[in-house]
């Protein structure tokens, strides 16, 4: 998968970020997987909060370095999932706005699908 991640790496990203970039693609579909996961797992009815923490962790880590790669649409996608889910659970009511953040990581799935 390296070779390929390679290939894709966005014009103009510096040499010295490549590793960087290759190993967030090489990331990304553990990701995606994780967070398939968790939320088939909310979705199912399991206990929402531990699941919404670790989307958001997820999301977090992905938001944080994204932008810097070259995928500034992914980081603004996974920045607002974080901040959407973080909100939900500060408010003791995980699942208060499920309706409208599930769509939104199924966004963020998505553009990830297409980076790898």
């Amino acid at each position: 998968m390296s070779l390929s991640a390679s290939k894709q790496l966005p014009a103009g990203l510096p040499e010295v970020l490549r590793a960087a970039h290759d190993v967030f693609i090489n990331l990304t579909t553990d990701r995606i997987l994780q967070i398939e996961a968790l939320t088939v797992a909310i979705n199912k009815g399991e206990d929402p909060e531990p699941a919404a923490r670790e989307i958001a962790q997820i999301a977090h880590k992905i938001a944080g370095v994204a932008g810097t790669l070259g995928y500034p649409d992914i980081g603004d996608l996974a920045r607002s999932v974080e901040q959407s889910l973080k909100a939900d659970i500060l408010a003791g009511a995980p699942l208060q706005n499920w309706s409208s953040i599930n769509p939104a990581i199924e966004d963020l799935l998505d553009a990830m699908e297409e980076v790898i």
